[in-house]
């Protein structure tokens, strides 16, 4: 995909938190520029990254110069951004899966959706190198904000009152907000250290939390969202290997069930984890591979 390029803005690419994943296995090394001049984009289609606020006149100006335009929209989790720009790219490809925005697809059929990805200093990771579940400090962590009561369906209150809980099963680093309080090296070694990373929703349901376990090769816990079934998402290549409870309130009995399980089995979650490293190296090819036949049908 060499021949195509990623334009964006300064504080886009500040905000972002996934752009190398964005950058290499969604696109295939298809290089960044900041802003947009004309004199230096060859290439006719143009993937236009945007966090903050969609510029149509920037739109506009591309199709003007013929080019087919690619928006790569992020950060639209509770779907009440202003998309009414969608409608004259040539194709959209989102974060945050909501069946009423990708069901708005017309006759063109241009949106579709892409994983937000793990976060760049978490991952790139070699999934031969990672360490086995059985070697593991931590049975399970979790660090971050934990007492977000504007999370979806309200799951990170059921999920703080099961991790009260889970005793020594479960190390709990509360942060006091979004992305707040703790660094990259901290957050990836705890989460390359343990076996189960649970993923309660943010703001929406899906979050860099389960992308973030998958590169480390920290089995995630979830519970069932739409965008972790369906073949316009994660079940692109089949059902997630990882483990999906029907509430929070089981965390306690499962994590108590998979320290038994180290002790007894250790082999089992071993394998466990092994599919779950071996599905997201098959998923990311996946994704690649049908963003870039979309791509090229333009």
């Amino acid at each position: 995909m060499s021949k195509y390029q990623i334009i964006s803005t300064p504080d886009s690419l500040n905000g972002a938190l996934e752009t190398w994943f964005i950058q290499n296995d969604l696109f295939a090394g298809v290089p960044y520029a900041l802003g947009f001049d004309p004199s230096k984009v060859e290439a006719s289609t143009v993937i236009y990254l945007e966090l903050i606020q969609i510029n149509l006149d920037l739109i506009r100006h591309l199709k003007s110069l013929e080019k087919k335009v690619v928006l790569y929209h992020m950060g639209d989790e509770r779907a009440d951004k202003e998309i009414s720009a969608y409608s004259e790219c040539d194709l959209v490809i989102r974060n945050y899966f909501f069946d009423h925005i990708l069901a708005k697809t017309g006759p063109a059929k241009n949106i579709m959706w892409a994983p937000n990805g793990f976060r760049t200093g978490v991952g790139p990771r070699a999934a031969d190198k990672l360490k086995k579940a059985s070697s593991r400090q931590s049975l399970a962590a979790f660090l971050g904000w934990i007492n977000n009561a504007a999370s979806f369906n309200q799951e990170r209150v059921a999920f703080a009152q099961a991790a009260s809980n889970c005793g020594e099963n479960l190390f709990v680093l509360p942060s006091g907000g979004f992305a707040g309080g703790y660094n990259v090296g901290l957050y990836s070694a705890i989460m390359e250290d343990s076996i189960f990373a649970p993923c309660p929703a943010g703001n929406s349901p899906e979050t860099i939390r389960l992308y973030d376990a998958l590169e480390t090769g920290s089995i995630p816990i979830s519970l069932r969202h739409e965008f972790l079934v369906s073949t316009e998402a994660l079940g692109l290549i089949g059902p997630v290997p990882f483990p999906i409870l029907n509430s929070w309130n089981e965390l306690p009995a499962y994590l108590q069930s998979m320290r038994q399980k180290l002790t007894s089995s250790p082999q089992e979650l071993d394998d466990l984890q092994a599919r779950c490293i071996a599905w997201w190296v098959d998923y990311k090819a996946a994704i690649q591979e049908k963003i870039a036949l979309r791509i090229q049908s333009l």
